[in-house]
């Protein structure tokens, strides 16, 4: 079994993980390089590809629009949410939804949050996977997907709600 985590916004990413919890792969959201970035559709598919000839199972991360995220922002970024939920239904992934709130309550427990919640992701996923390539601030999404898919595969193995 592969669990899937996605943190679905531009800057965020995909992670695959074994059924022990081993790091597979790691991808920032793909995009179409340019002075606009855009969703670059056919590399999403083929990181979701990747993963269906094992069985798997996706947890996305639940969100709506912050308070100060402008309406382009927020629309982009719904945007994103979206086009994931339609390639997991099309391509027959099953999938669950997660607020931020819940797998970083389990996720993160001990840990500072605020405005070091990204902070302590990062930390987090570095401790459990030393080799996750989370070299520079725009690879923050991956630690957040890791830790998605990390909850996700605790879930599904009733180690945590």
């Amino acid at each position: 079994m592969i669990h899937i985590g996605i943190d679905p916004g531009i800057t965020g990413a995909i992670v695959l993980l074994d059924a022990d919890g081993q790091l597979l792969s790691a991808f920032r959201t793909p995009v179409i390089p340019g002075p606009k970035r855009e969703y670059d559709l056919q590399a999403m598919i083929a990181c979701l590809e990747g993963a269906m000839g094992n069985g798997c199972r996706c947890t996305i991360e639940k969100v709506g629009a912050m308070p100060n995220d402008g309406r382009v922002g927020a629309f982009n970024f719904g945007r994103g949410y979206g086009l994931w939920l339609g390639m997991m239904s099309a391509l027959g992934i099953g999938f669950a939804e997660v607020t931020p709130q819940r797998w970083q309550a389990r996720m993160l427990a001990g840990q500072p949050r605020g405005k070091q919640t990204k902070a302590s992701a990062v930390k987090v996923a570095k401790g459990l996977w030393p080799e996750i390539p989370i070299r520079v601030k725009a690879d923050w999404g991956i630690a957040d997907a890791a830790l998605i898919a990390e909850f996700g595969r605790r879930v599904s193995k009733g180690e945590a709600r």
